[in-house]
């Protein structure tokens, strides 16, 4: 069952890539700026996209959201517990 599962699964992966590939011959789009007529620019502006907002969201969580190791021990007698 799961055979066919990942079967079917690769199979609607590849037609779906195919079909874009496929609209893209076959439909003009309007370009406004130069870079926009390079085949692979919106891939490689994705993936740009996508490391800057890892490492910005990495950089937000190390200073801002991580507590040190003994952040909790410290504050403990602070609130009055045990």
């Amino acid at each position: 069952m799961n055979k066919i599962l990942f079967i079917i699964l690769y199979l609607s992966l590849i037609l779906s890539i195919l079909a874009g590939i496929l609209i893209n011959f076959y439909l003009s789009h309007e370009v406004h700026f130069y870079w926009e007529k390079l085949p692979i620019f919106s891939a490689i502006y994705g993936f740009i996209g996508c490391i800057i907002i890892i490492f910005v969201s990495k950089a937000i969580g190390k200073i801002w959201l991580q507590k040190e190791e003994d952040y909790y021990e410290r504050n403990e007698n602070k609130w009055g517990y045990n």
